[in-house]
């Protein structure tokens, strides 16, 4: 488990250095570079997801009727 933390960080640092350096490096913006990286990393996450058809709300995405139709 830390391992997956560990390559989440990493993946996320190199994003937000990308982003740092197409934005002329600027300075006292590392916060929102790093919040975007982490939000397009989490957007990727759900693309992969959605494709594999897993998605956030599965088990309440039910109706309990036996059909995909409302209950």
């Amino acid at each position: 488990m830390v391992q997956h933390a560990d390559e989440t960080r990493d993946r996320v640092r190199r994003r937000a250095y990308e982003l740092w350096e197409h934005h002329g490096r600027s300075e006292g913006h590392e916060a929102a570079f790093w919040h975007q990286a982490e939000r397009e990393l989490k957007g990727e996450a759900s693309i992969r997801d959605t494709r594999k058809g897993v998605t956030a709300n599965a088990a309440t995405a039910r109706s309990g009727s036996g059909s995909d139709g409302p209950g």
